[in-house]
């Protein structure tokens, strides 16, 4: 039986391939920008850009390709076309080239929000493609160049938080976490993820508040009841986490996972003869 390929095979061959069509499409690039220029009028401009984008509408890649590559011959200084040609290159598998266009269409436009945005998802994208491979370094420093571009990404904060957080760097996840909160206070992941390293660190209090904070989200969410059920237990609310576990209990079941519910529901058995105890104890 011949051997599976290891996955720094895999890796090799993906990112040859790669390497391959931004060739490719360097050349039919380099090829149309040599062709004689003529200036266009803005009539003519406008009548190209709407053909390319018609192009982009009907999938038909390689014809956008050039409509773009025409455009930015007769006009090298419009970054909308130069942005437009950045997303033919991404649908293409062209990312490096694709990269570069957009940065072009950055440096010709600095206030291009478009760009921006499509080097911040392309850097947080890298970013989690780098944790995949346990290569948390760079996928740091992905998530770190995606807020460059955007420093008002709570999406790369929040990707950082989960890196931090799986490299059992909690002081740095929870910063993470919550500068994604203080900028997309209705992030409910963040929210959950938050309170997760609080209840791993004893923080039952500050678990408890955002185990609230995601109900207030998703009043329906099973684990962050059974964990607000656990923080109040910690906290020595017992009525509480008894209503928290139930609930927990109740969306368990409800979405048909009975193993799940267990926990909850040992822990609020527990609690309930706790009580009890010491109900019956004060009646003696």
């Amino acid at each position: 039986m011949k051997p599976a390929p290891s996955p720094h095979t895999v890796g090799n061959e993906t990112q040859g391939a790669e390497e391959n069509v931004n060739r490719q499409l360097r050349t039919i690039v380099f090829f149309l920008l040599g062709l004689s220029t003529v200036v266009l009028t803005g009539a003519e401009a406008q009548d190209r850009f709407s053909k390319a984008q018609g192009y982009e509408n009907e999938m038909r890649w390689s014809e956008a390709l050039s409509a773009y590559v025409e455009i930015l011959k007769k006009d090298p200084t419009n970054a909308q076309a130069q942005y437009r040609l950045g997303v033919v290159q991404a649908k293409l598998g062209a990312t490096d080239e694709a990269l570069r266009s957009y940065q072009e269409a950055l440096r010709l436009h600095p206030g291009m929000n478009e760009a921006r945005q499509a080097l911040e998802g392309y850097y947080i994208n890298q970013g989690i493609t780098f944790r995949r491979a346990h290569q948390s370094a760079e996928a740091i420093q992905a998530f770190q160049q995606a807020l460059t571009y955007n420093s008002s990404s709570a999406t790369a904060y929040f990707e950082m938080g989960e890196e931090y957080d799986r490299l059992g760097q909690p002081d740095a996840s929870i910063t993470a976490y919550q500068q994604a909160i203080t900028l997309d206070p209705d992030k409910s992941a963040a929210h959950a993820r938050l309170a997760a390293v609080y209840a791993k660190r004893g923080q039952s209090q500050q678990a408890a508040r955002e185990f609230q904070e995601v109900l207030r989200l998703n009043p329906q969410d099973p684990v962050a009841h059974h964990g607000l059920g656990v923080a109040y237990s910690e906290l020595g609310q017992r009525d509480e986490a008894i209503a928290s576990l139930q609930q927990a209990i109740r969306f368990y079941l409800i979405a048909g996972h009975r193993d799940k519910a267990q926990p909850a529901y040992d822990l609020q058995k527990k609690l309930l003869a706790e009580k009890a105890a010491l109900t019956s104890g004060k009646k003696k």
